[in-house]
């Protein structure tokens, strides 16, 4: 890279004692050079998981773990230089920017990850994140649409799409009160399960055989959760007519 990198040394975390070290004054850094927001990604999914472990000893409440993730990743962002961000790493800064509840920044980052996308896979998962975050502004609609411009991706580069809409998308738009935004998230799910059985996979690889292991798990979910919305939205014939459409899957290719 042309660029350098901010230490990690005053943004790392020590959980021994579910202690955070005290992020440093911003006053002190100015000049420095630009974060590394691979390195920054890892520290916190790292964070992630120690924390998920405190909660399940007891040692703090989601809560309490939710807010140390906040305060951890505002105070990254807050040393990024937003005018020197390499396009090509774009994507890994919008991640960061979410998480810190920028949401209008992650979006023109991610707007522009995915004009410069290097690969498919890469324009498929960046158009997906870009949906996500539009669902997480209320924009239900533009979300929706955006999370359809990956259909067209060929069977090899589909594995993201219906875990991006069941996971990330879905969850992010039922803040939404209105009716039809939930019935929009339903259609979309239920063509994301399409896409999902459409995947093509290498079944000699771990890769593989772990997504092969894994279809009917999420598929369920997802049509759970199509139920859901639709009954949500109040729209029994709506519903009616998607149990109608998973018993026609079922038959036609067994079920997943």
């Amino acid at each position: 890279m042309s660029w350098r990198c901010l230490s990690l040394a005053g943004l790392s975390v020590f959980l021994g004692g579910c202690y955070f070290a005290q992020l440093p004054d911003p006053n002190e850094i100015q000049g420095m050079a630009q974060v590394d927001a691979e390195i920054m990604q890892r520290n916190i999914a790292m964070t992630h998981q120690k924390l998920d472990e405190q909660i399940r000893k007891g040692m703090i409440s989601p809560a309490q773990k939710d807010a140390e993730i906040k305060r951890m990743v505002e105070g990254i962002v807050s040393y990024v230089k937003l005018d020197q961000i390499p396009e090509d790493e774009a994507w890994r800064f919008a991640d960061l920017y979410r998480q810190a509840g920028d949401l209008e920044t992650a979006r023109g980052l991610l707007e522009q990850a995915v004009q410069v996308a290097p690969s498919e896979d890469r324009r498929v998962n960046d158009t997906m994140q870009l949906a996500r975050v539009m669902a997480m502004q209320g924009d239900i609609k533009f979300a929706v649409e955006t999370a359809r411009k990956t259909f067209d991706t060929p069977p090899a580069e589909k594995a993201p799409i219906l875990m991006s809409a069941l996971y990330e998308i879905v969850p992010a738009g039922l803040n939404s009160k209105s009716k039809d935004d939930w019935i929009v998230l339903a259609q979309l799910l239920e063509d994301a399960i399409g896409q999902h059985l459409l995947v093509e996979v290498d079944p000699q690889t771990e890769a593989g055989k772990a997504f092969m292991a894994s279809v009917g798990v999420h598929v369920e979910k997802a049509w759970d959760q199509v139920f859901r919305l639709y009954s949500k939205a109040g729209r029994d014939d709506l519903l009616r007519a998607a149990i109608s459409r998973r018993s026609e899957q079922d038959e036609k290719v067994g079920k997943v």
